[in-house]
């Protein structure tokens, strides 16, 4: 019975704990359901409130910046449009055919010539014979071509340096273009520039046109000028309707204010230059920025038309163009004033429809994310650092990254961490027994052998075994202090912060130095050792002593694992990117595929540390494994990095390296 009323007890116990974290559920839901209530119905009364008040300068706000999003558009095309043609005659005047024949006009005609053709060519016809010549030359016939591809070009001439006609597509009003206002300020005395007027009457198409004025360059030299005539009904001739419902048309405006171009002028009502447009005086002063307002019936946008100052190493003079965009205001009202009725009541159904779907996500989108979190904290609490938390649900994609998202991320993040903390203290409680076990092995035998000589030394008195004795005591001491040196190199130096020693290190004098010693070895293991060093200067910024450590212990690896009688080979050479990359090569039988991804490792020499065969350059003669782990860590406190490739006939490493220390290199490839 006992235990039965234990169990009841726990039961109720748990029932009433149950009940109670049901209620602060269930209050948090309220709260939420609360709330929820008022963020739909103040948003709905303010959106009522706006719709009903404010609603005719809200409509002219979205029209007016319509307006003006449009009239930026169309901007920006007209200004690509006079870019593309700009670089379209650029490129056709330079065929070695108009560059040649422009190149050989080197001096005018006299004045007295120029004056003549000058009087005399208002009276000549198509079948003259000084207009078929600039009709039908090799210019004449590139300009043809750019006529026939592009419809908007009215007319198209070209002048020598001198201004003088040398080919058109049309019989233009007279010969000498120099006194031509278009012609001084595209020559620019000789420096070249490109010129675009105000829209103006055409004296020889009769049209009211933009012109287009090049200079034509044969390196840096002006040689001549292409000019190109647009016809504006071509080239601007449409009606646009693209502000809602609504039509507008656009217009061109000069610097005096008068309408230069507009569907009115296509179609007659009114003539270029006679008439403004309301608030004129605002409209010339505009900005590349544009703006827009509303002006007696009509609402304008008004936007500069102007190209950079500099275009392909060319100075740009174009005069002012406007481009105005207007519409009546009270058609804009009109046609949108239906509008008012419908969004209301969509809004009513929209709040609706969020709010019953709301308080059914509640659980899904908060409460139940929350508790997988807690979940999650309570197993990993329990030992299972592998275990994450999920707080995904069906609507993360559509409403994007929240608090709770985010406390699930920062949570796994924590539990990462914690994981590779607990595994790096493993790895270090490792690294430090192999260090023991390799120090106790390495240090003990060097120290005994030289206790043992001493002794020896001591009791001795020949002088030749004495001899041999204090030899036998400097090459192992010499062991112990290479050993003692190769560990050391391994420790981080975090009160000096693995600082560097930089220098201007010269790699043809280091694998210099490199190569001599080296050579005693080579010879003794009949080896060959190619030293390939690319031309030029080839020096970085670098810690003399540690590059000259990576590069032997990498030199005296590939001498080691090479056979007698192979070649070893170090290749160095400039990369793209500021970088220098150095090759280690020999001919050796190759890291077996399992030893691989361990090379690196402190202590790691692809069999048991203490039953290594130490040795300078015997053929695979195998260390302690500390060799490759000191090139890693100085590469890294240089800012790069330490690749190898191996197959059974050889293995290559190579080191890359910045030119200069500074931030860390990133994407480093080998």
């Amino acid at each position: 019975m006992g235990f039965i009323r234990t169990q009841k007890m726990v039961y109720k116990g748990n029932t009433g704990l149950w009940s109670v974290e049901r209620m602060r559920r269930i209050g948090i839901r309220t709260k939420l359901v609360v709330l929820m209530v008022g963020v739909a119905l103040v948003p709905l009364l303010a959106a009522l409130a706006v719709l009903l008040v404010g609603e005719r300068s809200y409509r002219q706000e979205a029209f007016g910046r319509g307006l003006l999003s449009l009239a930026l558009s169309e901007k920006r095309v007209m200004e690509i449009e006079l870019e593309k043609d700009i670089e379209m005659m650029g490129v056709a005047m330079t065929v070695p055919s108009v560059l040649a024949e422009l190149n050989a006009v080197t001096e005018p005609k006299s004045d007295v010539e120029i004056k003549a053709r000058d009087r005399r060519w208002s009276s000549l016809t198509e079948s003259s014979p000084e207009i078929r010549a600039i009709q039908s030359g090799p210019i004449a016939r590139v300009l043809g071509r750019m006529r026939a591809d592009i419809s908007m070009i009215a007319e198209l001439r070209v002048t020598d340096r001198f201004g003088q006609i040398v080919a058109a597509t049309d019989k233009c009003h007279d010969y000498y273009q120099a006194d031509e206002e278009w012609w001084v300020r595209t020559y620019n005395g000789g420096k070249g520039a490109v010129y675009i007027p105000s829209i103006s009457l055409d004296k020889s198409t009769r049209l009211y046109s933009a012109m287009v004025c090049v200079p034509i360059l044969d390196g840096d030299r002006v040689i001549g000028v292409v000019k190109a005539v647009l016809d504006l009904n071509r080239w601007q001739p449409g009606t646009y309707s693209t502000v809602g419902i609504v039509n507008v048309r656009p217009s061109l405006v000069g610097r005096e204010g008068f309408i230069l171009h507009s569907q009115e002028t296509m179609n007659g009502t009114i003539k270029p230059f006679e008439e403004k447009p309301e608030g004129w005086e605002h409209i010339i002063r505009a900005s590349r920025e544009g703006s827009w307002e509303v002006r007696g019936a009509n609402a304008q946008a008004y936007t500069r038309i102007q190209l950079p100052h500099v275009l392909d190493g060319l100075k740009v003079n174009m005069s002012p163009w406007i481009l105005m965009i207007e519409m009546p205001i009270e058609m804009a009202h009109r046609r949108v004033a239906a509008l008012t009725l419908t969004v209301g009541l969509l809004g009513v159904l929209l709040v609706t429809a969020l709010f019953v779907t709301g308080v059914l996500l509640i659980d899904r989108s908060i409460i139940n994310r929350i508790r997988r979190i807690s979940d999650a904290a309570r197993i990993v609490a329990g030992g299972e650092l592998h275990h994450r938390a999920d707080a995904r649900w069906a609507g993360t994609r559509l409403f994007g990254v929240d608090e709770i998202d985010r406390m699930a991320r920062d949570f796994n993040n924590m539990v990462r961490k914690l994981h590779r903390g607990h595994d790096e203290l493993l790895e270090a409680n490792q690294l430090k027994e192999d260090f023991i076990r390799v120090a106790g092995h390495e240090l003990r035998t060097p120290v005994s052998f030289i206790v043992g000589m001493a002794r020896l030394i001591r009791d001795c008195d020949d002088i030749e075994r004495l001899h041999k004795a204090v030899d036998t005591m400097a090459f192992k001491a010499g062991r112990l202090d290479e050993v003692i040196q190769s560990m050391f190199k391994l420790i981080p130096e975090k009160h000096l912060g693995e600082q560097l020693s930089l220098d201007r290190v010269d790699l043809h004098e280091l694998l210099g130095g490199l190569e001599q010693d080296m050579r005693p070895w080579i010879e003794r293991r009949h080896q060959t050792l190619i030293v390939d060093v690319s031309e030029g200067e080839l020096t970085l910024q670098a810690d003399r002593m540690k590059l000259r450590d990576v590069l032997e212990n990498l030199a005296m690896n590939a001498v080691k694992f090479t056979p007698d009688g192979g070649v070893v080979t170090i290749r160095a050479y400039r990369q793209l990117g500021d970088r220098i990359r150095i090759d280690v090569e020999d001919t050796g039988p190759g890291i077996r595929p399992a030893d691989q991804p361990h090379v690196f490792e402190p202590f790691f020499s692809g069999g048991d540390t203490l039953k290594h065969s130490t040795g300078k350059s015997g053929f695979g003669k195998k260390g302690i494994g500390l060799g490759l782990s000191i090139v890693r860590h100085f590469v890294d406190m240089h800012h790069g990095q330490v690749n190898f490739v191996s197959n059974d006939t050889g293995t290559t490493f190579t080191v890359v390296l910045p030119l200069t220390q500074g931030s860390p290199e990133e994407d480093i490839e080998g």
